[in-house]
């Protein structure tokens, strides 16, 4: 398995606990060890990125962040996840799919190239867009994205 499949797996243990925000995953590798893991928590409380952030601790400096949404560099409930990405000293960041929220849509990568950050996106990674199919949905139509179940006799 490698980094970002283990980052959809994280993402996977979110759904369903974070609307309105996307369900994402994020593991830390220094020297090809995983140092950090962590995936979205309810609104209000850590995103992916901070907890694998806190996990790794002072290992997080020099080392790849490996993440299935762009990082978000807004203030709204928490702080920008990528002002705590800069301050950790993260080398580089893997993403697997651009962030459709037009308040992030690009800038948040951008941030971080500007802080010298070396950025990789992967926008071929399908699980990513199907972990957040709601999220994506909403963001980009203004519209729920409901399953209906029907039986009859």
């Amino acid at each position: 398995m490698d980094f970002m499949e283990c980052a959809l797996s994280l993402a996977g243990l979110a759904l369903g606990y974070t609307s309105p925000n996307p369900a994402v995953g994020a593991v830390v590798v220094r020297d090809g060890i995983v140092v950090g893991l962590g995936h979205t928590q309810p609104p209000g409380c850590e995103h992916a990125e901070i907890m694998a952030l806190q996990q790794a601790g002072e290992r997080a400096k020099g080392a790849a962040l490996y993440v299935t949404l762009e990082p978000c560099c807004h203030q709204g409930q928490t702080p920008p996840c990528t002002k705590a990405i800069i301050e950790a000293g993260i080398s580089e960041v893997h993403v697997a799919m651009i962030d459709p929220n037009p308040l992030v849509l690009g800038k948040g990568l951008k941030q971080l190239g500007e802080a010298g950050i070396k950025t990789y996106v992967r926008e071929d990674i399908e699980k990513a867009r199907e972990i957040n199919e709601g999220y994506i949905r909403y963001i980009t139509t203004g519209l729920p994205f409901v399953i209906a179940k029907f039986a009859m006799s």
